[in-house]
């Protein structure tokens, strides 16, 4: 193969070559870098332009350089294949790009591209020389390039692609005419790039161009890369075109309108024309349309968000309005309509729920001076909100209260969203003193709020209820102690009195009455317990489990009763009370876990008849901890009335020691649940986190049995 190098060809071929690599290049970044636009059927179509380009600069150049007559041919062939995929991209980025991308079907598609095609198949068969003359080569400056004479289906092909053009042509026309001054500059910097190249193939096909007839139109791609490549950089070709009308703002839930100098209405959207129930809103006056606008539009208006009120088919709606200057010359004015009528419901409902609270809720600066009281001051204090609105919001707490307040107010400023509880005590209008209790919340760095919000119940029933709560509980331990000392005292005689008389005299009932003396110290200590055990713990320390279960396993008689603990976290109580709970836990398994219910006192006779010794374990969970065996457990519907006072199935038990497992969870203020264990037996499980979700009883843990 060899190729032809002239002084007058080489900066032509040049110009080709810079064509060929500005339109590669547009092709790349657009293909690489520009992934995220690629959806865009504009886009694609700007894709497939600049690739035509690109391949008619290049076969064209090479067209030039080669001598003989089948490469030449070759390369025409090739360069006809650019100038079809140029011609129809065109037609496809044209009409995508001005909002028509609904016509962009595969029938319009197969329709533009047939006749092209059709071309090129005449074209390189030769067929009946339809389309051309056989080629032949002649010299002309020195330079060997193609003769070539058009046959009637090459006329048909270029008028056609020359229709496609103009109809390309159009549509960009119309865009720039109709195109606000954001979309302008860059349409017509588009039409630009499209019809350079226009001119210099129109002088191709008359046969007018330089040195026998040079086809000028590859070298004009360099100037529509030039112009395309601004275009994307200036004013973002592939970020917003006028097909992003659609897409952006005809689909908007909010209202877009421009308005000219005369403040006629140029273009709006669905949603604005939707409030009017009107399409034929184009070209009339907006303070026509929309009265309440007459403010935002005149000369003397800002571009502040302003509220107005609109009255349409579905009834009153109220929408935010900002003003967008776009033109300082041509007084070009967007205006965005929010609706926010669903924002002001639910502000005004948020009002109603605050004004109409029991509670007090206040806002007060860094100062603690009250800038917001709410309307229930004057059910809760007896003073109305604007009374209280300017004053100190310590100057109602009691004198004894208000130092620790103050400092737990100040120390609550250091912290970014501090939330923080207080009891104390307000004074009402008519000077009595309730017990309130307040939550904090520092919002002072809240752009909405800038204070601190504090929400405040009376809890003064509450309060009287606790005293009574505690009066009753102190007289009930002593009323506990009194009954316990002034019935040991007698009991201690009568027992004295039995192991005299047992000395004396044989009789068969001196070990009922022992047993029945023993029944009634247990059933004294067991009251006493009661007495005490349900009382508030107000002092509570992490403890080990596992050293509470050692210490009460200690103190029960357990005897040939096994058990196993896993602990994987303390739990939060008072250690002595946790294992008084623990003890008569344990008593109650061994008691009831390993003898039968007919002869529940002889363990021996039940080891006899092949009954284990009852296996108990303990055991931590997420929300608290668990206490369980494998006795025979508890059924269903005794598991609520074995906690009650008295209530036992043996006849050594007092009955009392669930009870007291209860009366200490409530002190501790868990919640006591009974249910079964994966062997069968009883399971107490105790939520000391507040919620009554609980494992699964057959939960895995790990355990160590102990003797």
């Amino acid at each position: 193969m060899s190729w032809q190098y002239t002084t007058q060809i080489v900066p032509y071929i040049g110009v080709l070559l810079l064509a060929m690599v500005v339109s590669a290049t547009l092709v790349v970044y657009t293909v690489v870098w520009r992934t995220d636009a690629l959806d865009d059927s504009s886009v694609r179509a700007f894709v497939g332009l600049n690739a035509g380009c690109a391949i008619w600069s290049g076969a064209y150049t090479l067209q030039l350089l080669s001598v003989d007559l089948l490469t030449k041919r070759f390369w025409l062939g090739l360069a006809f294949v650019g100038s079809i995929l140029v011609v129809v991209s065109l037609f496809a980025f044209a009409v995508a790009y001005s909002d028509n991308e609904r016509w962009l079907t595969r029938r319009t598609l197969l329709a533009v591209t047939f006749v092209p095609v059709v071309g090129f198949v005449l074209h390189a068969t030769q067929y009946r020389n339809l389309y051309e003359q056989p080629l032949e080569t002649t010299v002309v400056d020195g330079l060997v390039v193609l003769e070539r004479t058009l046959g009637p289906a090459a006329v048909v092909t270029v008028l056609f692609m020359y229709g496609l053009v103009v109809v390309a042509a159009g549509f960009l026309l119309k865009t720039v005419y109709d195109s606000q001054r954001v979309y302008r500059v860059q349409s017509i910097a588009v039409l630009i790039a499209i019809l350079v190249p226009f001119v210099p193939n129109i002088v191709w096909a008359l046969g007018l161009g330089p040195m026998g007839n040079l086809d000028l139109t590859p070298v004009a791609f360099t100037v529509s890369g030039v112009v395309f490549a601004v275009a994307i950089y200036r004013h973002h070709l592939l970020d917003i075109a006028p097909v992003a009308r659609t897409a952006v703002v005809e689909d908007m839930h909010d209202g877009f309108l421009v308005i000219d100098e005369t403040n006629r209405i140029r273009d709006a959207n669905a949603a604005v024309r939707s409030m009017r129930g009107t399409d034929s809103i184009i070209g009339r006056d907006v303070t026509a349309v929309f009265p309440d606008i007459a403010s935002l539009v005149g000369d003397d208006a800002s571009t502040e968000q302003t509220e107005i009120v609109v009255d349409g088919e579905g009834g009153r709606r109220l929408f935010d309005v900002q003003v967008q200057r776009l033109s300082t010359a041509d007084e070009i004015r967007l205006l965005l309509l929010r609706d926010v009528t669903k924002q002001h419901a639910v502000e005004q409902r948020y009002q109603s729920f605050i004004e109409n609270a029991s509670d007090l809720i206040t806002m007060v600066d860094e100062r603690g001076i009250i800038r917001y009281q709410s309307p229930s001051s004057a059910t809760v204090l007896g003073f109305e909100s604007a009374e209280l609105e300017g004053q100190s919001a310590f100057e109602l707490v009691h004198p004894d209260d208000r130092a620790a307040l103050l400092e737990q107010f100040r120390s609550g400023l250091d912290a970014e969203v501090a939330v923080d509880r207080a009891e104390y005590r307000l004074r009402t209008a008519d000077g009595e003193w309730r017990d309130v209790e307040t939550i904090g919340s520092n919002l002072l760095e809240d752009p909405f709020v800038e204070g601190i919000v504090l929400n405040t119940r009376d809890i003064t029933d509450r309060k009287q209820r606790e005293r009574e709560i505690r009066r009753s509980n102190d007289q009930l331990e002593q009323f506990a102690d009194v009954v316990s000392h002034d019935l040991r005292n007698p009991l201690n005689v009568a027992q004295g009195y039995l192991e005299l008389a047992s000395d004396d005299v044989d009789s068969a009932y001196h070990d009922d009455i022992e047993h029945a003396h023993d029944r009634m110290a247990a059933i004294i200590e067991d009251v006493l317990r009661l007495a005490r055990e349900g009382q508030p713990i107000d002092d509570t320390e992490a403890v080990d489990l596992t050293r509470a279960v050692d210490r009460a396993w200690m103190n029960v008689d357990t005897g040939e009763a096994t058990r196993s603990v896993a602990s994987e976290r303390p739990i939060d109580a008072d250690e002595e009370r946790l294992v008084r709970l623990l003890e008569n836990l344990f008593r109650n398994s061994v008691e009831h876990g390993s003898t039968s219910q007919s002869d529940p006192d002889d363990a021996t006779a039940a080891a006899e008849r092949g009954i284990d010794p009852v296996h108990v374990r303990v055991g931590t969970t997420p929300e608290g901890f668990f206490v369980e065996d494998d006795g025979p457990g508890i059924p269903v519907d005794k598991r609520e009335r074995v906690l009650e006072y008295g209530v036992t199935t043996s006849s050594s038990g007092t009955g009392f020691g669930l009870a007291i497992v209860d009366g200490i969870a409530e002190g501790h203020g868990w919640t006591l649940r009974i249910t079964e264990s994966a062997d069968g037996g009883a399971r107490f499980e105790f939520d000391t986190e507040g919620t009554a979700e609980t494992p699964p009883p057959n939960q895995d843990t790990t355990a160590v049995d102990e003797a």
